[in-house]
């Protein structure tokens, strides 16, 4: 990827709107701008400017207002310059031509923040936010995505790194100045070192979790027997009829899947085929598709009712569910009594009649374990972050286990710790390949 060019592209989505921006960054930039405008004066920085913009007949096609941002106080430490016109897709197209005609090239996906970590304008986890804001799905996604953009967990892992960098001094200070063990009390400080180090990077890892939910969403499965109202409870959740109900057992055949947000946090609801040894080939791949759904699942619904009296429990593989007994409203008070008391944490509701709605909403927020303000929070989330750390964990617990089994060496306690400081390197982009850094920004829309 070559980034001594100019680069253009749309920063909004392709359509129809009331206005659309189009961006160049690059050292042409403003050279370009000021084509387009026919403008013989120089754009000053961060001003916005109202020009009209003319196409190479010389002819103007639009009104615009352009603002320049000066390298190295722009988003991606460049010269950028931006054009706010109309939202017509006919518009935009013909600025990008006009200005592709004047030097620059159509950006590629993510190429605006490659340029903006390449250029040290924000590291690897900052970049990494950038989409996670894009194509974040609730209030809650937005607010941790923007604190991780602003650098907290960016600072948590650089104290973290200056940490381990304090405890590799120690350790090669003596391994230059003593042909023997570790002194006594730089073993202290070492160990004292890399159990801080460890803690910080476990406390992270175990944030992962809650940081998936909040950025990819929860997955909730409704399981039970056939006929017990797991459609019509679907559709009570989401307040629509998206599943078709019928009093025959086994209309549910496939899965069906929707989203809803309870209190900003995303949640794929799905409704399954009723569980039961299937009576013919179709039945049976959607109790497959059933079975694998809850194999995955960060939360179950077991449905069931007074005709099935068991909750499918053999099927809530994680752990992570909660009985559900339905239509209660065919139930006189005595017998919900006796199944509530055989059945720790049971629900009774009636899907039916909307009864009991809040509680299974109110379950299903305690049961995923997400902080109900999480402005104290800081959470990893990408894969490729907590599979690091958990590599940052494994050297640091290995440095550990040398100081604990004593006579410990320099070269080998050295290496554990450089390790654990390349691990944290490479989550924040330092001595990340080349390769890694293509598959991440290239899932970037064009034009960020």
């Amino acid at each position: 990827m070559n980034f001594d060019d100019t680069i253009v592209a749309s920063a909004t989505p392709y359509g129809y709107g009331g206005l659309a921006v189009v961006r160049l960054s690059g050292g042409n930039s403003k050279y370009i701008a000021q084509q387009i405008c026919r403008r013989n004066k120089s754009f000053i920085d961060r001003r916005a400017t109202v020009a009209s913009l003319y196409g190479s007949d010389s002819e103007p096609y639009d009104n615009a207002v352009v603002t320049y941002f000066k390298n190295p106080n722009s988003y991606t430490g460049e010269d950028v310059v931006e054009f706010s016109c109309h939202g017509s897709p006919a518009i935009v197209e013909k600025t990008i031509k006009l200005a592709i005609n004047l030097g620059a090239r159509s950006a590629e996906p993510g190429e605006y923040t490659r340029r903006a970590f390449t250029n040290g304008r924000i590291d690897l986890v900052q970049a990494e936010s950038v989409a996670a804001i894009i194509h974040g799905r609730g209030e809650k996604t937005a607010q941790l995505n923007h604190r991780v953009l602003s650098g907290e967990l960016s600072k948590k892992l650089n104290d973290i790194k200056k940490t381990i960098l304090e405890t590799l001094s120690y350790v090669e200070f003596e391994l230059d100045i003593s042909e023997d063990e570790l002194l006594p009390d730089t073993i202290q400080r070492v160990k004292h070192n890399i159990n801080s180090a460890y803690t910080g990077m476990s406390a992270l890892a175990e944030s992962f979790n809650e940081g998936r939910l909040l950025n990819s969403g929860a997955s909730v499965v409704i399981c039970g027997p056939p006929n017990a109202g797991k459609s019509t409870l679907f559709n009570a959740l989401l307040n629509e009829n998206k599943a078709i109900v019928s009093p025959t057992p086994g209309t549910t055949r496939d899965l069906l899947e929707a989203e809803v947000l309870y209190d900003g946090i995303s949640v794929v609801l799905s409704d399954t085929a009723g569980m039961r040894k299937p009576k013919e080939t179709i039945e049976s791949e959607g109790v497959r598709r059933a079975e694998e759904k809850l194999k995955h699942a960060d939360f179950i619904l077991n449905v069931f009712d007074l005709e099935q009296p068991v909750p499918i429990s053999t099927f809530s593989q994680n752990g992570n569910s909660i009985p559900v007994l339905n239509k209660c409203d065919l139930y006189d008070i005595n017998q919900i009594k006796k199944v509530k008391s055989e059945m720790s944490g049971c629900i009774c509701i009636s899907a039916k009649e909307g009864n009991g709605l809040n509680d299974i909403k109110d379950s299903i927020k305690k049961g995923l374990h997400i902080s109900g303000n999480i402005s104290d929070n800081v959470f990893l989330i990408t894969q490729r972050q907590y599979d690091i750390v958990n590599s940052c964990l494994r050297f640091l617990k290995s440095a550990l286990q040398l100081i604990v089994a004593g006579s410990v060496s320099f070269e080998l306690l050295s290496v554990e710790i450089r390790g654990a400081l390349d691990a944290v390197d490479r989550i924040l982009g330092k001595t990340t390949s080349e390769e890694i850094l293509n598959n991440i920004f290239s899932n970037f829309c064009v034009g960020k």
